[in-house]
């Protein structure tokens, strides 16, 4: 029985799986060297091509200004330039403080500056700040409008640009009578605002994200400060907001944040002690600590003369949201730094 039931050898055989036959093992190739350097080049330039696209396109979203400097065409300014002629104001705006912005600022503050000079407001370049080219386009304007006499509003990080561009323009023969600090800090280390991390870090990473950097940039500020939004929202409004043309290129923004985090060594200590030193603070101030500035300030600058005049509760450089005190306050600076000169006789007493 066992014999008989037992499977034989050619029925095993008829019903085991044919087994694939393997592969010839093949001959070991040389690799094509050129074709792979031929592709890692084009992938290398394509790249490359798109890496100074990602930056370039960051440029293009934004106000191409290139030290633009205004002067109002309004009524108020050409009576200013007639009472007080060879004077001007110049308003540097503060860190990432767009052109409009500036022109904003200025508008808000021209009713005092006209009690000295005419007024004008400087942009920046979007491809970066550069304290020479700066000074290039101020001397142009002023031998152009024969300037004799210049009054600085530095409003913020512009508070720094301005003492380097007084004592330029000093060596060039053109008096700085005034320089008010509009919430300046005097070191980067004034600075109390989160934003005080980018400073630290822009000059190395920031000027290579480009438009990548932007869209990310505006989607951090979105999440970081919803306004009662729901994070898809605020992520939205973000990235909305990092495409608005008024705002500077990252460029502009890294080579500001180098500039303040260099200070004060470019500064070369010929500002004149006769020039006078205005410090307008909220003592609150959320983004700059306002006392240790004013020392700064002080220390920088010990044998100018300063006044300081405090704004409280209107936060930071903020000109254009509270015009009436900040006017209120410019007007008491220069009254106490310049005094204006005597247009009556005063009455000689009889004894």
């Amino acid at each position: 029985m066992t014999a008989s039931t037992a499977p034989n050898n050619e029925q095993q055989r008829d019903h085991e799986p044919e087994r694939p036959e393997r592969p010839a093992k093949p001959a070991h190739q040389i690799p094509d060297v050129p074709r792979r350097l031929f592709f890692l080049s084009m992938g290398a330039g394509a790249l490359t091509t798109a890496f100074q696209a990602n930056i370039a396109l960051d440029a293009r979203f934004t106000e191409r200004s290139q030290y633009r400097i205004t002067t109002p065409d309004n009524d108020e300014n050409k009576v200013a330039a007639a009472r007080f002629p060879g004077k001007t104001w110049y308003l540097l705006g503060g860190f990432r403080v767009s052109y409009r912005d500036a022109g904003r600022k200025l508008q808000a503050l021209q009713p005092a500056m006209n009690q000295r000079a005419s007024a004008s407001f400087i942009g920046y370049s979007n491809e970066g700040i550069d304290i020479a080219s700066l000074f290039i386009a101020i001397q142009r304007d002023v031998f152009a409008r024969k300037i004799d006499t210049v009054y600085f509003y530095g409003d913020s990080f512009g508070g720094m640009a301005a003492v380097v561009l007084a004592s330029l323009l000093t060596q060039i023969g053109v008096k700085v009578r005034v320089i008010v600090m509009g919430s300046s800090p005097s070191d980067v280390a004034d600075t109390l605002d989160p934003g005080k991390e980018y400073i630290s870090i822009a000059g190395k990473v920031v000027p290579y994200l480009g438009l990548v950097g932007r869209l990310a940039a505006g989607l951090w500020g979105g999440l970081a400060n919803p306004n009662g939004q729901g994070m898809y929202e605020a992520a939205r409004s973000g990235v909305a907001r990092s495409f608005d043309p008024n705002n500077n290129s990252l460029i502009l923004s890294t080579t500001q944040a180098t500039f303040l985090q260099a200070f004060p060594r470019q500064y070369d200590g010929d500002v004149p002690t006769s020039t006078g030193i205005g410090l307008i603070y909220d003592p609150e101030d959320f983004i700059v600590n306002a006392a240790q500035a004013i020392r700064g300030w002080e220390s920088l600058l010990p044998s100018n003369p300063h006044f300081v005049y405090n704004v409280p509760h209107t936060g930071h450089a903020s000109p254009e949201i509270h015009p009436e005190i900040y006017r209120t306050a410019l007007m008491v600076v220069l009254d106490t730094l310049d005094p204006p000169p005597l247009t009556v006789k005063p009455e000689q007493p009889i004894f």
